[in-house]
């Protein structure tokens, strides 16, 4: 059992041993809501207890170390920002600064329209 995070769901996967190919062979049993990591009463049914318990302890700790990440980044994205400037500001190599700002304009636009979406902008 392992889990993949595709866009806005949690793949709850399943491995079994395919004696043709000699091989585990990996079929999605279903999906969970990244935003309500919760198991439905139809996918619980499908799933073993020992995979229901791999499925808790996946969201107890794996899931929640992520949302504690994003949480941790978006509290102090203004100071990392203001390092960022200074770094900027000392950097004499030209070639790095300027593949570095086009990933941070790009990852920006991205911010800044969802900051738009949720009325977060003046």
């Amino acid at each position: 059992m392992h889990f993949r995070i595709r866009k806005n769901v949690i793949q709850v996967i399943r491995t079994t041993y395919d004696e043709n190919k000699k091989k585990g062979v990996n079929s999605i049993i279903g999906t969970v809501l990244l935003s309500k990591p919760e198991l439905s009463d139809e996918l619980r049914v499908r799933l073993t207890a020992e995979e229901i318990f791999a499925f808790d302890t996946w969201v107890n700790t794996q899931h929640r170390t992520s949302m504690l990440r994003e949480e941790i980044a978006a509290l102090t994205l203004a100071e990392t920002m203001v390092l960022a400037e200074k770094w900027f500001e000392r950097s004499n190599d030209a070639g790095a600064t300027q593949m570095v700002v086009r990933d941070i304009l790009f990852h920006w636009q991205s911010l800044r329209k969802m900051l738009a979406k949720k009325g977060l902008l003046e």
